[in-house]
């Protein structure tokens, strides 16, 4: 059975095979376009309730289990936690920005949590469009100092990008400090509005140009580039799907304050784990039975789009948050595709699609400047600053 009939029948079955939590949403860096809520309200869940959830998973064999945040090493209790869900046996991902893991935290990663992968997060191929992006001076030098002792001590790595105004002109830049790392990178086209609607990071999202030029690159750097714009992993349905993605079908995600939702982007809260199991939640909850039939309309929608949705990664998560609809087609996603058919095909821009992929950038925003985020923004994010060395 190939690995695509194995998702496929996840997401019809409603198999739940991942999960995704976000432990804190402490960080140690500032990061300009950083989705998180930090004023979301809730009571963060305490070390046992972190560890019933774990136990919980681990009893519906779930295989995957993300630790995000924040900056999940931020949690003051990072560590037992890493080490409770290696007892349970699951294949532990670890979302990281890496500015904390020195050689002393690496060798603990690898002798405590033992990951199967550490993804860290690059915004550039050198300090100036690095650190711009962190807003946390030194942070490039630091990275690159602690990614190598990630691996003197033999942990798996991967790096992450998200393509921005500020780092577009630095994408062959990128995947050759990637080369001479001997890490592998993924790099996305999308720049997401904050999980409170805050639309301030749109303002960096980058040019159809570097967009276009983005996708030249995966296809030139990879055997079997990516058939739609960018999906995130998980995200693109396997040719038999009757749905659209595995949000809710085969994954969720939790984050501190114990609010389950069925992906990191759909914010659509499925219940609460102060007032419910993981268990009664995945299987009584009705908002999810709604989910679950919308990425199966969000299918037929983008099997509806032709052409254009063939290339298209549609979220339905994303589109809810642009449109308040989770079956419309946010014009972000409508560009992106409209660029990967070009590249792909040499085809000519289809009628009505030119559409920019990025906004007027703010006073203080263009290419080259400063940027001084919006008043009230740095003083609420920076709150949480600084929590680990």
């Amino acid at each position: 059975m190939s690995l695509g009939a194995v998702i496929a029948g996840a997401w019809r079955d409603n198999v739940l095979v991942s999960a995704l939590v976000e432990l804190t949403y402490r960080c140690n860096l500032d990061c300009f376009y950083c989705y998180n809520d930090l004023g979301l309200p809730g009571e963060p869940l305490s070390r046992a309730q972190w560890e019933r959830l774990f136990e919980d998973l681990a009893a519906m064999q779930v295989l995957q289990l993300t630790l995000t945040g924040g900056e999940p090493l931020a949690h003051p209790d990072f560590f037992a936690l890493g080490r409770r869900a290696r007892e349970l046996g699951f294949l532990i991902r670890i979302k990281s920005n890496g500015h904390a893991v020195d050689e002393a935290r690496a060798r603990r990663l690898r002798d405590e949590v033992d990951p199967f992968l550490v993804e860290v997060s690059l915004h550039g191929a050198g300090p100036e469009s690095h650190d711009r992006q962190t807003l946390v001076p030194g942070s490039f030098e630091r990275l690159l100092g602690n990614l190598g002792a990630m691996a003197r001590v033999g942990l798996r790595v991967k790096l992450n990008a998200t393509l921005t105004a500020w780092n577009e002109g630095e994408i062959e830049a990128m995947f050759a400090l990637a080369d001479r790392l001997g890490l592998r990178l993924g790099f996305g086209a999308t720049v997401t509005p904050r999980d409170d609607g805050d639309a301030t990071p749109l303002s960096i999202a980058p040019s159809r140009a570097a967009v276009a030029r983005l996708y030249r690159v995966l296809g030139e750097r990879t055997p079997d580039p990516p058939a739609t714009a960018t999906s995130p992993e998980g995200c693109t349905p396997p040719p038999a799907a009757e749905k659209n993605c595995g949000a809710g079908s085969s994954g969720i995600a939790v984050d501190p304050h114990g609010n389950v939702y069925p992906c990191v982007q759909w914010r659509r809260p499925l219940g609460n784990l102060h007032q419910a199991s993981i268990r009664e939640i995945w299987a009584s909850s009705p908002v999810l039975a709604g989910v679950r039939g919308l990425t199966v309309e969000a299918k037929r929608r983008r099997d509806g789009l032709g052409e254009t949705g063939r290339w298209m990664a549609f979220c339905p998560g994303l589109s809810e948050q642009r449109t308040g609809d989770p079956l419309g087609v946010e014009p972000g996603a409508l560009a992106r595709a409209e660029v990967l058919r070009q590249v792909r095909t040499g085809a000519a821009p289809a009628a009505g699609t030119e559409a920019v992929v990025r906004r007027a950038p703010p006073p203080g925003a263009e290419l080259g400047a400063a940027v001084v985020p919006p008043a009230g923004a740095a003083a609420r994010r920076r709150t949480l600053l600084p929590v680990i060395a």
